[in-house]
């Protein structure tokens, strides 16, 4: 086992804390001696648990150095030249109340004291165990959400991608037809193209040169067949302008344009606000 394996088993915290069996004790100071690192973390954790004492600990009442070294001085056994009571002489011992009270005082003391010092040593362990499961906890929320992102933006450029395709088959399929739709004469700047595939009858559309429309506002495609407009399909602007856009089938058509219509398209054109169009060749 590696030096890892020592420092996060729990096997350092309960040494310091003297619980411990002898086989995990025997084996952890082995590991101390084998690896520098475990023996730094038994160090670390020994300094770091007795400042954590030392912060909790509660300081005595002045008078209580007093008042033990006066009971001590009261004790008869424990005077300097007392009587010492003849071994052979079996005498009855006679307790009194009060030395049964101080005795268990005494006992609820220590009792309370050990206590308290395991108690100490258990928060200490289990808020260090704490911190170190919110720390593992905030690394794994943080690698999640850069997991989803890159994700997100995988789909998105592999959707990219894969428009990017479609978009050069069309452009090099020997049945699709070219047609070029200059801007009018308001708009002499707009310019957009449009690829008719004549045998599946599908219609891309290209913005070359197109102005950003207002939010209520959006351009639609129209077909003109035997004189009258045929509703094409409203397209997106913004980073679709890249790309070529599919719009609705056509079986014939004499010319297509672009107008610009209320958000959602129009079912009639706005002659006036027709800003390019294209006759088809040939």
């Amino acid at each position: 086992m590696d030096a890892q394996h020592y420092i996060s088993s729990g096997i350092i915290e309960l040494y310091i804390a003297g619980m411990a069996t002898a086989q995990e004790v025997e084996e952890l100071e082995s590991a101390m001696l084998q690896f520098p690192a475990v023996a730094a973390e038994v160090e670390a954790y020994r300094r770091n648990m007795e400042e954590y004492v030392r912060m909790q600990r509660v300081n005595p009442e002045t008078d209580i150095k007093t008042r033990l070294f006066n009971q001590i001085n009261n004790e008869p056994n424990l005077q300097v030249g007392a009587p010492t009571p003849d071994s052979n002489l079996q005498q009855p011992k006679v307790v009194s109340m009060q030395e049964t009270k101080n005795l268990s005082w005494r006992w609820i003391a220590t009792a309370a004291a050990v206590l308290l010092v395991g108690s100490l040593i258990l928060n200490y362990v289990f808020f260090n165990r704490y911190k170190e499961f919110k720390e593992y906890k905030d690394k794994y929320q943080s690698l999640l959400v850069s997991q989803n992102s890159i994700l997100s933006k995988s789909n998105l450029y592999k959707t990219r991608l894969e428009q990017m395709q479609e978009s050069l088959d069309v452009l090099q399929d020997p049945n699709v037809l070219k047609v070029k739709m200059p801007g009018t004469k308001p708009f002499p700047e707009a310019l957009a193209t449009v690829f008719w595939n004549q045998q599946n009858q599908q219609v891309y559309l290209k913005v070359n040169s197109l102005p950003e429309p207002a939010a209520d506002k959006q351009y639609q495609l129209w077909a003109i067949v035997d004189g009258k407009p045929v509703d094409m399909g409203v397209f997106e602007m913004g980073d679709s302008i890249n790309l070529l856009q599919k719009m609705k089938v056509t079986g014939k058509a004499q010319m297509f344009a672009v107008t610009l219509e209320k958000k959602g398209g129009a079912v009639a054109p706005t002659l006036e606000q027709m800003y390019v169009a294209g006759k088809i060749p040939g």
